[in-house]
């Protein structure tokens, strides 16, 4: 059974991406910073040994900038649809038309994510349907399916603090196993950015080795 990760990026373009890390920093620099978390993302991979890594990028006209981050080892697809629910639908069916699998998605909000949870979310999915992974506003970080089924991305309440609990009784509704991992955080917010700089100045003394290095040296950490 293969394993499929699919990473959600948008095109780090000032005044586009962590628009609410201003006036804390300035627009271009949070641009800078979304940059290096895309990078982050994509070097976890290096330690998961997925058959395929895909980058479902927005918006549609921006595959050549993601290729200049990301390189040429992994998979671009534009993302497709009206929300995330139908984009996070669109990229499931891409994965699973390409043959039966574990199929996980993330974002790129989540720098310090280890990557222990990604191997726990393919690992677990070998046993249930479907795999969450909370973020502490009430969203989450991660889903991952082993089989088609996204009618739970239906009806969400999308960038909203309901979107875990929501998906989680969509889950639930479906009456199949499923696996919650433990919660996680995004960087969206001053004090979000705050902790991050706290966060990774603690992993570097611990000599954790999931330290984001991009985003360690542009918070010159």
């Amino acid at each position: 059974m293969c394993t499929s990760l699919i990473i959600f990026a948008k095109d780090p373009v000032p005044g586009k991406v962590k628009t609410r890390l201003a006036p804390y920093v300035t627009l271009t620099d949070a641009a800078e910073l979304y940059k290096a978390f895309i990078a982050d993302t994509i070097s976890k991979t290096d330690r998961l040994e997925c058959e395929q890594v895909t980058i479902a990028y927005t918006p549609s006209n921006a595959e050549s900038r993601f290729r200049a981050i990301c390189g040429q080892s992994v998979n671009y697809i534009p993302q497709k649809g009206h929300n995330l629910g139908e984009r996070m639908k669109n990229a499931f069916t891409h994965s699973f038309d390409k043959g039966p699998g574990r199929t996980v998605i993330i974002g790129t909000d989540s720098p310090t994510l280890p990557v222990s949870y990604l191997r726990d979310a393919f690992d677990v999915l070998k046993e249930v349907s479907v795999t969450i992974g909370p973020t502490f506003d009430g969203g989450y970080y991660l889903i991952g399916l082993s089989e088609r089924n996204d009618t739970i991305l239906d009806e969400i309440d999308w960038s909203t603090s309901r979107v875990f609990s929501q998906t989680l009784t969509k889950i639930q509704s479906i009456n199949r196993q499923f696996h919650v991992l433990p919660p996680w955080y995004d960087v969206d917010t001053s004090d979000n950015l705050e902790f991050l700089r706290s966060h990774i100045l603690s992993m570097k003394m611990s000599g954790n080795e999931d330290i984001p290095e991009e985003t360690s040296r542009l918070l010159k950490v």
